[in-house]
């Protein structure tokens, strides 16, 4: 469609009422957008009961090029279902949104995303959960989605930021509203480290009903959905349940059985989610050749039995095979794995040997219990 044809689109998804079936069956019927505009007061039976008398006064009082110029200004940009460019993720969901906005960009769909989610009043442990598994998810090559809600989400969104990776937060509002305010920090960095996406039209407000819609969209997004502290009910459960419904991998991190905000977890792991114990649990089932060629136990072909499998580009470095010999006898911690790097004459500085210990993780052959690293 062309910009001209574009801007009558817009102003259906801005409409009240129409979703994806009925805008479809509307532009099916009518031929355009143009002409559905054109023949608006005649589409009323069309839209929802609950939204006609809303949807009335917006065709009365809402042009095509006052609509559009809210979005333009907004810098915000928009896609429908009608348009190439609409995730094909998303077409394949239960009721996909007639269309979206954002700011950024959308997700890649060449690269694999985890959807993290949580409780907003989380717990210590929980905090340092999305912190530690947003920032490895991100340095292992995955796209993190989330609701940049207060709690788990935004905590991850952070650390995947704040580690190079990109992620998305899907909202419950228009795309020029940061909500909550809280995370107004997050809001302002997203755009350029991933996107910011609602299938709301600008300048709408978040209004309660539109989260649980929104939810669809966290779940649709990703490949894979990582639940860290939830309730046994709540509305994270929710998500859960979307997901699943669009074939989704459901991930759970355990907590301490004592803790009511692990509860929905061990519920979601009793009923067949995969346990989370580390980043490499997650991105092994993203990324399953990258792991299996890094596996420490297999052997590229032609070399002896000691040596370690390479992946295509470069062997592993002298201090990462150091690593993996240290740790195939006992856990160690930072402290502990320096001190033997020195020893053995191969020791980066702190900060390098936690970004290999952390790409390690990310890659599978390692994994993060509390302040210790092991082999998996």
């Amino acid at each position: 469609m062309d910009r001209e044809e574009n801007k009558y689109l817009y102003w259906m998804f801005a409409a009240p009422g129409i979703g994806s079936k009925s805008g479809m069956d509307l532009i099916a019927r009518l031929g355009s957008p143009r002409e559905v505009y054109h023949r608006r007061e005649r589409t009323v039976e069309f839209i929802r009961t609950g939204s006609r008398k809303e949807y009335a006064q917006y065709i009365r009082e809402k042009t095509p090029e006052e609509v559009y110029e809210v979005l333009l200004r907004s810098g915000a940009q928009f896609t429908a279902l009608p348009l190439s460019d609409y995730p094909e993720k998303l077409r394949h969901i239960p009721d996909p949104p007639f269309g979206l906005t954002w700011l950024g960009s959308l997700p890649d769909p060449d690269i694999p995303a985890v959807a993290v989610i949580g409780a907003r009043q989380c717990s210590d442990y929980g905090r340092r959960m999305a912190e530690q598994f947003g920032r490895d998810l991100a340095v292992g090559g995955a796209q993190v989605i989330s609701g940049m809600a207060v709690g788990i989400d935004g905590l991850a969104q952070r650390a995947a930021i704040s580690a190079g990776g990109r992620s998305y937060a899907i909202l419950g509002s228009g795309v020029d509203i940061c909500y909550p305010k809280e995370n107004r920090d997050l809001y302002e960095h997203l755009p350029g480290r991933g996107g910011i996406i609602s299938e709301q039209p600008v300048g709408m407000k978040p209004l309660p009903k539109h989260f649980p819609m929104r939810n669809r969209l966290i779940s649709g997004f990703c490949d894979a959905l990582l639940v860290i502290e939830a309730r046994r009910r709540s509305g994270t459960l929710i998500t859960v349940e979307m997901a699943l419904d669009q074939g989704r991998d459901i991930f759970a991190i355990p907590g301490r059985i004592t803790d009511a905000l692990s509860d929905g977890c061990h519920q979601l792991i009793r009923e067949g989610a995969s346990i989370a114990t580390c980043s490499g649990d997650v991105l092994g089932t993203l990324f399953p050749e990258k792991i299996r060629k890094k596996k420490a136990g297999e052997r590229s072909s032609g070399a002896g039995d000691d040596a370690l499998s390479e992946e295509p580009a470069e062997a592993a470095s002298d201090a990462e095979q150091n690593i993996l010999a240290i740790l195939a006898n006992h856990a160690a911690s930072v402290a502990v794995l320096a001190d033997e790097l020195s020893q053995r004459g191969t020791c980066p500085g702190i900060p390098e040997l936690m970004e290999m210990l952390l790409r390690l993780c990310a890659s599978g052959i390692l994994c993060q219990e509390g302040g210790y690293f092991r082999l998996r």
